[in-house]
């Protein structure tokens, strides 16, 4: 593993419990990057996993420390901070806010194979 990742995971295990960590790259994995390994970036070259890894685990861009993604981790309500938060898929609500029956289905499916997959059986 190389080291600056190491040194990145001890600064933010600092600021956030190892289960505050876990739910940013959790998030961040199905939000973001499950979906685009295969992306190129602005120069037509594929993201190293480094790079991946970093994305998932430095700390956001706002300055309000409880900030995670454009959410406060205390309330879980939106950062009055943030102009323009990241969009965020709570599994828990998933199935109650979908609009149609299939939505609620797959939203349904989704969260239980998060929850089966989740790091250290967490629910």
């Amino acid at each position: 593993m190389p080291s600056e990742l190491v040194a990145l995971i001890r600064r933010e295990l600092g600021r956030r419990t190892p289960d505050q960590l876990l739910d940013r790259v959790e998030r961040r994995w199905n939000a973001r990057w499950s979906h685009a390994l295969q992306e190129k970036d602005e120069e037509g070259r594929r993201r190293q996993p480094l790079e991946i890894a970093e994305a998932l685990l430095r700390p956001g861009r706002c300055a309000e420390p409880r900030c995670e993604d454009g959410r406060l981790i205390t309330t879980d309500s939106p950062c009055p901070h943030c102009a323009h938060p990241l969009h965020r898929f709570v599994p828990a609500q998933s199935d109650r806010r979908a609009a149609s029956d299939r939505a609620r289905t797959t939203a349904a499916a989704i969260r239980r194979e998060m929850l089966d997959r989740r790091t250290g059986g967490r629910r």
